[in-house]
């Protein structure tokens, strides 16, 4: 990130007699501390401030309230639907408009704001998949963050415009994959189907949209799809009534019980080596009318139908709703 001019400043005023007088710049707003307490919010244009020679410190912190540039940059910490590791450059362009939450409240009021731009775009990549973010991936990405503007008010910042000027891929492989175990083969094997994959989805973002091609133009070939393995049902299907479906492999899991819990420990219900589930993600619990799912606080989020649950807040499951954990998809089934 980059942002060379500070946003907040500290001054100290100098005093004849207690008395300063004190001129604010235009574009910034002033913060009149004494004895570590905000007295008041100070507009541009001259103040003056009394303060009991040696019994009463005063400060003036000055915040900038133009509207500033911020530049933003992954190495990636994001993973596509379709797991792909994913790089993302962008522009901001915000504004604070709680100079007490910036100025006093917050440490480090810019990597805050940074942190929370990043988990957005967490959880918007999360939702497209390569040729999506090849094709339309800068402007969904650019509405998604204007759309959501609550989590950068609770900072006391406000974001006036997003510039997404790059979006690429590393070249080595998503999450999931290194977590199979690939042998050397498979892993070339999928490097070339990825790469193939890529090149692809970037000839499309380039085709003359107003062309009109006299035929139809032969289709690029691919690398063959690994089938999945095939769904296996219970031995006895009467017993299994309320269950979740693996929607990479087919498994399925009985909830038996009526508090399944999910995570990397081994005392969850459901153990997932995966790096991107917390050791204690979520739980699904039988309740008076049926079933709900709760985020247990995780670092990477629980997705129910492609939306991000609110940690430590129970939401009905319905049959057939989608459950995505780390990088595993589920079906649950009642």
């Amino acid at each position: 990130m980059t942002d060379r001019v500070p946003l907040t400043q500290t001054v100290t005023p100098e005093r004849w007699a207690g008395l300063s007088m004190n001129f604010i710049d235009a574009g910034y707003i002033g913060l009149l501390v004494k004895n570590g307490q905000l007295i008041r919010k100070l507009e541009p244009g001259r103040h003056f401030s009394f303060a009991l020679p040696y019994l009463e410190h005063c400060q003036i912190v000055l915040v900038d309230g133009k509207i500033r540039n911020l530049e933003v940059i992954s190495e990636g910490d994001f993973v596509s639907r379709d797991q792909y590791l994913v790089n993302i450059s962008l522009s901001v362009m915000y504004q604070v408009i709680d100079p007490k939450r910036v100025a006093l409240e917050l440490s480090d009021p810019v990597a805050a704001l940074v942190s929370a731009i990043k988990d957005n775009l967490a959880v918007v990549v999360n939702l497209m998949q390569l040729d999506q973010l090849n094709q339309t991936g800068r402007v969904q990405i650019r509405d998604y963050l204007l759309s959501h503007l609550d989590s950068f008010y609770t900072l006391g910042f406000n974001l006036d415009d997003v510039r997404v000027s790059d979006i690429s891929f590393p070249k080595r492989p998503g999450v999931i994959r290194q977590l199979e175990g690939l042998t050397a083969k498979q892993e070339a094997d999928h490097e070339a189907k990825r790469q193939a994959e890529i090149a692809s989805a970037e000839r499309t973002v380039h085709l003359n949209p107003f062309a009109q091609p006299a035929t139809q133009p032969a289709a690029q070939p691919q690398a063959a799809r690994q089938p999945l393995p095939p769904t296996t049902m219970a031995e006895q299907p009467d017993l299994l009534t309320v269950y979740l479906v693996n929607q990479q492999s087919g498994e399925l899991v009985n909830i038996a019980v009526d508090r399944f819990t999910i995570g990397r420990e081994p005392q969850n219900t459901l153990i997932l080596a995966d790096d991107l589930c917390s050791r204690h993600h979520a739980q699904i619990e039988r309740v008076e009318d049926g079933y709900q799912l709760t985020d247990l606080g995780s670092s990477n989020g629980t997705l129910l139908n492609g939306q991000r649950l609110l940690p430590q807040q129970p939401v009905p499951l319905e049959a057939g709703a989608q459950i995505k954990i780390g990088t595993t998809e589920w079906r649950f089934e009642a």
